[in-house]
């Protein structure tokens, strides 16, 4: 060839379209721009060979006429012998070449069509794979949907993080309490959600908390110590039982108030100030790193709906210690207003503690089963611990109180905690 030809000059001389002509270069790995590239002598060769071989044309299969069938004489059955069944003959198995020779309509495909086919069918073996590995552990278990998309008692701070994004919040302060501002209203969104779906039931508790959910009413008879010590003790009995959703949506609130109030205040800055003055307010204002900020936050979300579940299973049992912790402090009045001596007060005092103890541990589902059984080992303890504090003036009321701690108690306990618990609260 003199000179390189383009491609339009290719496609007039093999009577074939420049896209036909460009499709098969690329589909060989040769790269051409449009129609006015030139192309290389064995480029030139290799189209020749291509375009220039006479095209194959299948002939059609030869049409078979298929004969009319003529009417069969009659014969009689009776008068004919049975003929023996014929043995049919083994057909031999067909080669490739025979399969080809009989059905001339079988072409070979080309290599292109194969390779798509091919690329296909492992685009979709890929697809299928990452479908495996979203749904299914390492030991081939399909996942669980992660804890916390709805608030529950095992909601956390990765549930509430999963759906929605926060990147990069510690970078900037403007940027770090946009971020809790939006982390705030989602966990705030989440507990109204709940408290709508359980409004009957949460209403129920809490009547029956707001006896331990009230202000203190201070004794006369008390001095300040005591007075403080039975009203951080009531105070307690509520976080622990009936710290409900609008204490917490109160801090909520307070901390959005709190998060917009410092946005504004970065609106409203001087920016020079702010990057030349080291002393400056918002340079100098403390942060709670993110993460940990999230998980205080989900934390005190979740304890919400753990203690409305465990007071729903143990309402009788709730309501039992509340009451029993009135009788404690009404026994404690009594008491001084009867005159006893110093060293007796210190004891009740010290048995009252046990029990605020006691009940604490019952409040993670501790001491509330028993197997097979239908006792229950927090009521059998208060029961023993109040028999001690009826009967302080026996000298043998302490060892009583150890004797029946570990019949009606401890006999009855097959969690190595509880046991210890029990072991340690009796003081043996």
């Amino acid at each position: 060839m003199a000179r390189a030809k383009r491609i339009y000059e290719l496609a007039k001389e093999f009577a074939r379209d420049d896209k036909e002509i460009i499709e098969f270069l690329t589909a060989q790995g040769i790269r051409v721009a449009n129609r006015l590239s030139a192309v290389s002598e064995d480029t030139y060769n290799m189209l020749k060979a291509k375009f220039t071989e006479q095209p194959k044309v299948e002939e059609p299969p030869p049409k078979v006429e298929k004969p009319v069938e003529k009417a069969a004489p009659k014969v009689d059955k009776a008068a004919q012998p049975e003929a023996s069944p014929k043995k049919k003959k083994a057909k031999a198995p067909q080669t490739p070449d025979a399969v080809q020779s009989a059905n001339p309509q079988i072409q070979p495909q080309p290599t292109a069509t194969i390779n798509a086919a091919t690329q296909a069918i492992y685009n979709e073996a890929i697809k299928a794979g990452n479908e495996f590995i979203a749904q299914y552990s390492p030991s081939g278990t399909k996942k669980n949907p992660p804890a916390g998309t709805v608030m529950s008692a095992n909601f956390s701070s990765y549930g509430l993080l999963l759906t929605n994004r926060f990147a990069n919040a510690d970078d900037s302060p403007a940027d770090y309490w946009k971020a809790v501002n939006k982390l705030t209203t989602a966990a705030f969104k989440k507990m109204q959600h709940f408290g709508l779906a359980h409004r009957e039931e949460l209403a129920e508790m809490r009547e029956a908390i707001k006896v331990i959910g009230e202000d203190y009413v201070p004794r006369e008879i008390f001095t300040d110590e005591e007075n403080d010590r039975f009203a951080k003790q009531q105070h307690f009995l509520f976080m622990t039982f009936g710290h409900g959703q609008g204490a917490i949506n109160d801090q909520l609130l307070a901390l959005k108030i709190y998060c917009e109030r410092m946005s504004v205040k970065f609106e409203q800055m001087n920016f020079v100030e702010y990057i030349s003055d080291p002393n400056c307010e918002l340079n100098v204002t403390p942060r709670v790193p993110f993460d940990k900020m999230a998980e205080v936050i989900t934390h005190s979300a979740r304890s919400f709906p753990r203690r409305f579940f465990f007071y729903k299973k143990y309402k009788t049992i709730v309501d039992f210690a509340l009451k029993t912790f009135f009788e404690w402090v009404d026994g404690y009045q009594k008491l001084k207003e009867s005159g006893a001596d110093a060293a007796k007060l210190q004891k009740y005092l010290e048995l009252e503690e046990k029990f605020i103890y006691l009940t604490e541990f019952m409040s993670f589902d501790n001491l509330l089963h028993v197997p097979k059984k239908e006792i229950i080992p927090y009521v059998n303890a208060v029961e023993v611990l109040n028999a001690y504090r009826d009967d302080l003036d026996n000298p043998e009321a302490e060892a009583k109180f150890k004797y029946d701690l570990r019949g009606k108690v401890m006999y009855f306990l097959f969690k190595p905690k509880e046991f210890v618990f029990i072991w340690q609260l009796g003081g043996f």
